[in-house]
């Protein structure tokens, strides 16, 4: 169902950029008439420069003229041949086009439009392999990360669209190169992926993507470091998976808790309101291992997020806590409570 899902995002908003494609790049600036009189190479030629409503008239032209297999393969010609001469407009209206006529992909396709040192044309490919997937695109992709694997150009692979097209096909054997999207460019794309190829990995990257994040930044009300949408697939994913106390960076979540972002703050906080009853001494543990700021600025917080759970965490505070400053600042809060 989730693959259905994140298949038909990818369909809407291609559909939305599709619609776009109206007076870009020397487009004609009056809608061509889709007739019936028409040739079809002469009304696919028409359509693809226009764009908008005339691709779906086109396809009602070819289905009545029983003509889809041509128009399919018209478009595949130019996919193959030209993608890399033509507007990026004019190219994603021909994606689209050999979209809705017909249900399969020649892998080649993704082939060529991967290779391409134009962005936008390699997005264009990936993007087709996701709404169009199968065993022999699954081949394809995991052919084209071996080459790059080879070659060392891993990064200069990396597109959001791949992280769908390695989501819809299935291919598991990839998932490093989700995670070095997610580490390497954070969208939240990458994310989503890796939840769905294999959420028990997932973990230990969305612990290291969070500390990409220092205290500085959290403390912005804007961040520079990370995506607040790939932040919410994470917390959102940690509310209901185990924290993994042992990695090495999970107190991070404490400086996502005291964090000037009051989404961020909320949702670390949500965390650690699940998890505490069964962690509260490894917590605290942690916790008074954070910079003084961080430390603080959480006992600080806790008056807002103030609960049960929280006010018994900080009861073990003071049992681990070594610095004159938070100790007195524990004093403080409690005396205020007591108040």
């Amino acid at each position: 169902m989730a693959g259905k899902w994140s298949r038909l995002l990818v369909v809407m908003c291609w559909v939305g950029a599709v619609g776009c494609q109206t007076l870009n790049s020397g487009a004609p600036t009056e809608k061509p008439q889709i007739t019936r009189d028409m040739k079809l190479d002469e009304a696919y030629r028409q359509a693809v420069a226009y764009g908008n409503d005339t691709l779906q008239a086109l396809r009602e032209l070819a289905r009545d003229r029983n003509q889809l297999a041509e128009l399919h393969r018209l478009a595949e010609g130019d996919l193959l041949k030209e993608h890399d001469n033509l507007p990026i407009p004019v190219l994603l209206n021909i994606a689209h086009v050999y979209r809705i006529s017909g249900t399969t992909m020649n892998p080649e396709i993704l082939n060529r439009l991967a290779r391409s040192r134009q962005d936008a044309v390699r997005r264009i490919g990936w993007r087709m392999a996701a709404t169009r997937p199968s065993a022999d695109v699954a081949r394809m992709i995991e052919s084209l990360l071996s080459e790059a694997l080879t070659k060392g150009s891993e990064v200069e692979m990396l597109v959001p669209d791949m992280a769908l097209a390695i989501q819809e096909n299935g291919n598991k054997g990839a998932y490093s190169f989700l995670v070095l999207g997610l580490m390497q460019q954070g969208a939240p794309e990458y994310a989503n992926a890796m939840l769905a190829l294999d959420p028990r990995r997932a973990a230990g990257p969305f612990i290291d993507y969070l500390s990409k994040a220092d205290f500085e930044d959290l403390r912005q009300l804007h961040q520079k470091t990370v995506n607040l949408l790939t932040c919410t697939v994470i917390f959102r994913f940690f509310s209901e998976n185990p924290l993994p106390l042992s990695h090495p960076n999970a107190s991070i979540i404490f400086q996502y808790a005291v964090s000037r972002n009051r989404g961020l703050s909320e949702m670390a906080f949500a965390v650690l309101e699940r998890i505490i009853p069964d962690n509260r001494q490894a917590l605290a543990v942690l916790l008074s291992r954070q910079p003084v700021p961080v430390q603080i600025a959480f006992i600080e917080s806790s008056q807002r997020e103030s609960t049960a759970n929280i006010r018994l965490f900080l009861d073990n505070m003071k049992e681990v806590a070594q610095q004159k400053e938070v100790i007195e600042e524990l004093n403080a809060q409690q005396g205020a409570v007591e108040r």
